[in-house]
């Protein structure tokens, strides 16, 4: 009996609340309307505390000419949001400012590792100081104009950018936007590289019998037609890369773009690498249509006959070793032809 009673008083709380919530509470404002910047970070990979975002090298319009009159000109739109239950009813103008984070990201992440530190992209980049988000709306795009022209990917380049408004996101990972920006070609990303084998070059002159495996190779966009990429197993973390960058020229058939040869030279900043393409590499881009998902496609460029050979002095100096670099290197992008391609490309 006596539970039957609890039970009841029970339900009759319940109803009471229930009576009483029927009003308007939830046309009300349950939530600051807070601004911030739609940029997740990277949790993962060489880039964890900033935001990995895909840029074409080249902007272009829908004749394929530059948007903005040369190669090497783009733009990133980023969404800058006023969070809420309620949709805001006035216009709000936003300041948008330069970050420092990079002063204290840096040294907290990579210690007195300089060489790696994220160098700040501001002189590539071109910004309004304001932006208006409209009144009805909860997501207006900010326009950030980059010029890749001269820069050099070596580097791991930061844009930092910050909202300045008393109504600023509380949460710092939404104030603030820590760009990671990385143009992109059809030529440029992760090579898988398993068919792609290295040789220590013995003093008399042959190649050593037992080959290291590759992983990977990550190329970098120099240009359209162009990408570089690093010498043997190094990679963007080693201190001594910038002595052995490759270059690489995708030259097309006549006719048949997917199609070509690849030519490969040494930076010419480096003649102590002593790079020799020692035959000529061609490249074939296949794109096909997925067997379940027709909007899916898939789209592989193939780098066949990679020949070249290069010297090391930087790893131990005093001491020259020489590598055979040979075999195959394989590229596939698995692209939604509903969506924009460079919200699906990832290194």
């Amino acid at each position: 009996m006596k539970l039957q009673k609890i039970f009841t008083y029970c339900m009759m709380g319940v109803a009471a609340l229930g009576i009483t919530s029927c009003n308007d509470d939830w046309n009300e404002e349950q939530y600051q309307h807070y601004i911030g910047f739609v940029a997740p970070l990277d949790t993962e990979g060489n880039s964890v505390g900033v935001t990995t975002v895909y840029v074409p090298l080249t902007r272009v319009n829908e004749n394929g000419d530059a948007l903005y009159g040369e190669h090497g000109l783009s733009h990133y739109d980023l969404p800058v949001q006023v969070s809420g239950s309620t949709v805001h009813s006035n216009n709000i103008t936003v300041n948008i400012v330069h970050s420092d984070t990079l002063d204290y990201l840096n040294p907290a992440r990579f210690s007195n590792r300089t060489d790696i530190w994220y160098k700040d992209m501001s002189a590539f980049a071109e910004y309004p100081s304001q932006i208006t988000i409209p009144g009805g709306k909860d997501i207006e795009l900010l326009r950030i104009k980059l010029d890749f022209r001269n820069l050099d990917l070596s580097d791991k380049y930061v844009l930092p950018l910050t909202v300045d408004h008393p109504m600023r996101n509380p949460l710092k990972n939404f104030a603030t936007a820590m760009l990671r920006v990385l143009p992109y070609t059809d030529y440029s990303g992760v090579y898988q590289a398993t068919n792609l084998k290295y040789y220590i070059i013995e003093p008399n002159g042959k190649d050593n019998e037992e080959p290291g495996a590759m992983n990977t190779v990550q190329t970098y966009a120099v240009s359209d037609d162009e990408v570089f990429f690093y010498a043997g197993t190094i990679n963007e973390e080693s201190q001594i890369r910038k002595s052995f960058k490759i270059f690489a020229q995708f030259i097309p058939d006549e006719g048949d773009s997917a199609h070509g040869r690849v030519v490969l030279w040494g930076d010419p900043a480096s003649p102590e690498m002593a790079f020799e393409q020692l035959s000529e590499a061609h490249y074939t881009i296949l794109e096909v249509e997925d067997e379940v998902q027709s909007y899916i496609m898939r789209k592989t460029v193939i780098i066949n006959g990679v020949d070249y050979k290069y010297s090391d002095t930087k790893t131990a100096p005093g001491t020259a070793i020489n590598y055979h670099i040979k075999g195959t290197m394989t590229m596939e992008r698995k692209l939604n032809t509903q969506k924009p391609e460079e919200d699906q490309i990832e290194f």
